[in-house]
């Protein structure tokens, strides 16, 4: 039977919460309601919340929640099972969501902030890149191919990768990284942190030749290589699970991480690996991508604190180095690297990893 105890744990300085959860399902998806407000929930009762993603975060621990009503003059939650019968519109002291149901936040049906996600429909095989390209241009910000160059894939023009002891590229495996804290591959990504506020929804792939030794391995950060103290990472741990962290440049939401389980083998031969993972507004999706399967997390956390503005954070994107003493540089083969907006479901995903393996 699967575990179903939640974790809340008090963290230091201004933190609000912290939560650690061991669940099949870890998260959820909101809709920001613009009309039909509850005119005043009646009967439910008032929580204390000291923000409005603490009062989502409320909602999507409860299983019956299926409206978040947050007034932000009286700082309270209210979760509703549904919506009351009394509507009307939305006021500048409410924020209210509507938590979506599984069906409405499918693959097939995916819930996109800002450009709409692209159809699946067509089998990742018969696509050349050009034309994964095409199929997901609206959603594409970064594409990096090394096996053939250090350009970005969707606009040539911008965010060109730079080498950073690089003596390796293969047309066959991409480009080489020995490991060291000064090999990696660098992007200039200036504004960046537009594309990771909260709410917002966006998907990363890689795709490379490596050993899962037992070292926490840096895939990728974005990060201001000024302070790198508050990254945006992508790392593979000592025992072979993925972790993805987010750091938010602005408000109460502090962070937000996960991990999945994969079957990255804890030993030191090169395997060619792909995956993938989706963030859907206030965390990551429970399943992520990896191999041409789907897999399950395994673990959960968010960290609120009072305030902050990182503007910098997401001005560089580093690929193969964390700038971490915990997280060692990426040793291996680089062949693909991908940021969207927007999520991606499996069918996506074999279509890039499609494209990266022509």
């Amino acid at each position: 039977m699967k575990s179903s105890v939640i974790w809340l744990t008090a963290c230091a300085f201004s933190l609000v919460l912290c939560q650690s959860v061991a669940l099949e399902h870890v998260s959820a998806v909101f809709e920001l309601l613009t009309s039909d407000c509850p005119t005043e929930p009646v009967n439910v009762e008032a929580v204390a919340a000291q923000s409005e993603p603490e009062c989502s975060l409320l909602c999507t621990l409860s299983s019956e929640c299926r409206l978040s009503v947050y007034l932000t003059d009286r700082a309270v939650c209210y979760r509703l099972s549904a919506m009351p019968p009394s509507t009307g519109s939305c006021g500048s002291r409410m924020v209210a969501r509507r938590k979506l149901l599984a069906s409405e936040t499918t693959p097939s049906n995916p819930v996109t902030v800002g450009p709409s996600a692209p159809t699946s429909a067509t089998p990742a095989s018969s696509l050349s890149e050009a034309s994964v390209i095409q199929n997901l241009s609206s959603n594409f910000v970064l594409w990096y191919n090394f096996k053939k160059s250090f350009k970005n894939f969707v606009n040539q023009s911008v965010y060109q990768a730079e080498p950073v002891n690089v003596t390796e590229q293969s047309p066959v495996d991409g480009v080489r990284l020995q490991g060291s804290s000064g090999s990696y591959v660098k992007v200039s990504t200036a504004g960046f942190s537009k594309y990771f506020a909260f709410g917002k929804q966006y998907s990363m792939f890689f795709q490379g030749k490596f050993s899962c030794n037992p070292v926490d391995k840096c895939i990728s950060s974005f990060l201001d290589v000024n302070n790198p103290t508050t990254p945006t990472n992508l790392y593979i741990k000592s025992d072979g699970n993925i972790t993805a962290r987010v750091q938010f440049a602005s408000g109460t939401l502090s962070s937000s991480l996960m991990t999945w389980a994969s079957g990255c083998a804890g030993d030191s031969v090169e395997r060619l690996t792909s995956f993938g993972i989706n963030f859907v507004g206030m965390t990551f999706s429970s399943n992520a991508y990896y191999n041409g399967s789907m897999m399950k997390s395994i673990h959960m956390s968010m960290v609120f604190s009072g305030g902050g503005n990182f503007s910098n954070i997401h001005n560089n994107l580093l690929i193969g180095s964390c700038m971490s003493a915990a997280i060692q540089p990426f040793d291996g083969w680089l062949q693909c690297w991908a940021l969207l907006t927007g999520n991606l479901d499996a069918a996506q995903f074999d279509q890039l990893r499609s494209a990266c393996s022509l």
